[in-house]
């Protein structure tokens, strides 16, 4: 499949491809979206952190135990993506 401003084809699964829009994503919010991370602070094994105030990008729904009721997130210089509870994002800086 060639999508919308990729150089290049990507190899998906039929199952993974739909003719209908997906369902919006949980509390409403939109892929790309920033919000803020109000938790504490954490560090994770892969080296990735994310910090108490720190902004991060929505790149989809959540998966595993926060399925449902949280959002992906990317934050600057991690490698990849955390699974986020939406309790502990906001579209407003914490103090």
């Amino acid at each position: 499949v060639l999508f919308p401003g990729n150089k290049g084809h990507v190899n998906c699964y039929l199952s993974r491809l739909s003719v209908e829009k997906p369902p919006p994503l949980p509390g409403g919010h939109e892929l790309g979206e920033q919000l803020y991370w109000t938790g504490p602070s954490q560090s994770f094994e892969s080296g990735d952190t994310i910090v108490h105030g720190q902004s991060g990008k929505v790149v989809g729904p959540a998966t595993y135990a926060h399925q449902g009721n949280g959002l992906k997130m990317l934050f600057p210089g991690n490698k990849g993506h955390v699974n986020c509870y939406l309790s502990r994002l906001s579209v407003e800086k914490p103090p």
